[in-house]
């Protein structure tokens, strides 16, 4: 099939096969811990009743439900272990049976993890496989985070460094996948890092595809977060995004069977962040037609790009999913 890209100045012809559809959306705690955390609402029947028909109706094969942060021990907390989250994952997969549930687990180098304390680890993997057999998951979506110190808002939070810590997360972070891989070898493993090239800017430290060489082999799924990138340019976003692209070719060359999601943000824009975010520049349509742009840059013959991960549900409005349906997922 060939689709119209409809730009300010142009229309692209691009093949759909060429738009991967392993879509995946960040969803929040409520599925699982059966209340909202900030306003004590309850979680209903009919809330998980309309959440599985959003997911399908929005072709969106994996959902990450959040089941963290990982404690300060390693262990999970305790509410993606009750009977009432395992009864929503049941109840999930009843209105929706084609969906792949994946628990989301990570958290903050340096907050609540500590990748470099064998204890800490031993405890995470531990939990990880009993979630995974608890829920009857077929896996998990793993998202670490490393916060950039210097920013007044984003890093209080977080512990002092020790000396070594950002030389060594990058090894720390690839052996826990590959020991999570080891003790779960039949898992799907989703994990997640900041976009690549090097003209995107984040407050999260940036893992560099040398990097990515080492992780990808102990992962079937891996997404890019490709906003927040300090952009305020439509062409550096698109010659960034060529660049994304490029790097996906490259570790899919070496790594065929993983695949490789480019993520959108729809999200409230705080004032704190619009130094990172331009919501021009990243708004969900013209992520989407940038995107497509970038894939016929890099390769007009072979799918690169398997999907789009959309961070987050509980800030993804009615029209930005229509964008979505629109410019990527729309089936005939």
């Amino acid at each position: 099939m060939i689709i119209l890209i409809f730009g300010c100045e142009e229309s692209i012809a691009i093949d759909k096969s060429l738009l991967g559809q392993e879509n995946a959306v960040w969803s929040e705690s409520i599925y699982l811990r059966g209340t909202q955390p900030s306003t004590g609402e309850k979680l209903t029947e009919n809330d998980l009743k309309e959440y599985a028909e959003t997911l399908r109706e929005n072709h969106i094969k994996y959902a990450y439900l959040f089941s963290g942060p990982y404690q300060n021990d390693g262990h999970l907390p305790r509410y993606p272990f009750t009977q009432l989250a395992k009864e929503s994952v049941r109840k999930l997969k009843a209105y929706y049976p084609e969906i792949i549930i994946l628990p989301w687990i990570g958290g903050i180098q340096n907050k609540t993890v500590y990748l470099g304390d064998s204890l800490w680890t031993e405890n995470a993997l531990k939990d990880t496989k009993r979630l995974i057999d608890y829920l009857e998951v077929p896996g998990v979506h793993v998202d670490f985070e490393y916060i950039v110190k210097g920013n007044p808002y984003l890093d209080r939070t977080v512990s002092r460094e020790k000396a070594g810590d950002n030389d060594a997360y990058p090894n720390n972070v690839n052996y826990f996948h590959e020991r999570l891989r080891k003790l779960v070898p039949d898992a799907f493993i989703s994990s997640v890092v900041v976009a690549t090239p090097t003209g995107t800017q984040s407050w999260k430290r940036k893992t560099s595809t040398k990097e990515l060489e080492g992780l990808v082999p102990y992962v079937d799924q891996l997404s890019f977060l490709f906003f927040d990138t300090m952009i305020d340019s439509q062409e550096l976003f698109e010659t960034n995004c060529v660049a994304q692209v490029k790097d996906i070719q490259t570790l899919k060359e070496l790594n065929p069977d993983t695949q490789f999601l480019i993520s959108v943000g729809t999200f409230v824009n705080r004032e704190e962040l619009h130094n990172f975010r331009n919501l021009k520049i990243e708004s969900v349509p013209n992520t989407l037609k940038t995107i497509q742009r970038s894939i016929l840059n890099v390769n007009q013959e072979e799918k690169l790009v398997d999907g789009i991960s959309i961070y987050c549900d509980w800030q993804t409005e009615e029209s930005e999913w229509k964008s979505f349906r629109k410019h990527w997922s729309k089936k005939e």
